[in-house]
């Protein structure tokens, strides 16, 4: 009889360890909270493959794209190694190790690469070309709140344009993404290290200023100091969980 026992144990075992490594993407896919992005929302869809190796599309605002995934421990830390890309035009890229503990999120050892025309297309009356590569070192999200931020930006350089005729050609610029305190800064260079901009993330709002030495880069400054501010801009964005 305890034999019995013993072997219907085993098979249970061997059971359930066979229905884990074969489960399919779709029920992980089903269970990742909802993100909310400068007000708009991640969504993933059409999941393919087993939870531990899988893929799945994604669609955030207009944007949509396919992202991969294989399961990756980081010492006792659950995460897992992604792949994304976009699927219109020139592709915008990702690629790190995701993990959560404890309920927050970490990225770490991420590289990113985006076409600046992406972007560029939602400035009215402009557009510039050229790519832009970051490099995270780590960024971590607690509590809905950036509160580590190390990396590296670099743009290739390119031509930017403006209104009806304006045009110039940008050098190469570097960017260094750290924390000030508890406030997450960007701030972008010109090959000189002329700060010609810089945004950061500080109660729920997204702040840049741009400094008058980006003009002069330009071509368009008509007089003052590099370092005076031209232009800043200050509006919601948040990166939390969607709740409902």
């Amino acid at each position: 009889m305890p034999r019995i026992w013993v072997l219907t144990l085993c098979f249970l075992i061997f059971l359930l360890a066979f229905l884990v490594v074969l489960m399919p993407a779709a029920v992980v896919v089903e269970r990742v909270p909802a993100l909310q992005i400068g007000g708009a929302r991640l969504q993933l869809s059409e999941p393919r493959g087993r939870w531990w190796q899988g893929q799945a599309n994604w669609q955030w605002k207009q944007l949509q794209g396919s992202l991969e995934w294989s399961l990756d421990w980081h010492w006792l830390t659950p995460g897992v190694q992604l792949a994304t890309r976009t699927h219109q035009g020139e592709n915008a890229r990702l690629s790190g190790w995701l993990g959560m503990d404890w309920g927050d999120w970490e990225l770490q050892q991420a590289r990113v690469s985006v076409p600046v025309a992406l972007v560029a297309d939602q400035v009215p009356q402009g557009g510039a070309d050229g790519r832009v590569d970051v490099s995270l070192m780590r960024l971590r999200l607690a509590d809905g709140q950036i509160d580590d931020a190390q990396g590296t930006l670099h743009y290739s350089g390119g031509t930017v344009t403006w209104g009806r005729n304006g045009a110039a050609q940008v050098p190469v610029l570097d960017g260094r993404l750290s924390m000030e305190g508890e406030v997450p800064t960007l701030q972008v260079n010109d090959p000189e290290g002329t700060r010609l901009m810089q945004a950061r993330l500080e109660q729920g709002r997204f702040h840049l200023e741009v400094m008058r030495a980006w003009p002069i880069l330009l071509g368009v400054s008509q007089g003052g100091q590099p370092d005076d501010v031209v232009f800043r801009m200050s509006q919601p964005f948040s990166l939390k969980q969607n709740q409902g």
